[in-house]
């Protein structure tokens, strides 16, 4: 319940930001992953591939017009580690160097999910919490 708070918080205040808006989106997960699927070998790997034209499309609403993008990534900001989707809601342009930096985050939360040390609703507002706005 608190995530989803979170998040509802999350969207309203992004939905009063321009398009071209630095930072990360308001974020997008799949409500009915579950720890076992997400920590099932492969899970994040075969949700991965996102369109070229959805990159377009995000690239372009933060403001990244081609020739410009060399040195960013397309990231999910609620990572598919953590049931994250790749709707545009949740996918951004961020620089590479950065999106190491999450990606230990990410692995991180994602193992301590797996142990049943925390929930996956718990880490996902960590996520938030760390990289959001």
């Amino acid at each position: 319940m608190f995530v989803r708070t979170l998040l509802l918080l999350v969207l309203a205040l992004s939905a009063a930001l321009p398009a071209e808006a630095e930072g990360p989106p308001p974020g997008a997960f799949d409500a009915t992953a579950t720890p076992a699927q997400i920590c099932a070998l492969g899970y994040a790997r075969s949700r991965r591939k996102v369109p070229y034209r959805t990159r377009d499309l995000v690239y372009d609403r933060y403001g990244l017009p081609r020739g410009t993008r060399r040195g960013y990534v397309i990231d999910h900001f609620i990572p598919l580690e953590l049931g994250g989707t790749n709707a545009v809601a949740n996918l951004w342009p961020q620089p590479r160097a950065a999106a190491r930096r999450k990606d230990r985050d990410e692995g991180r939360l994602h193992d301590e999910v797996c142990a049943g040390a925390i929930s996956l609703a718990a880490a996902r507002a960590e996520i938030i919490r760390l990289w959001g706005r």
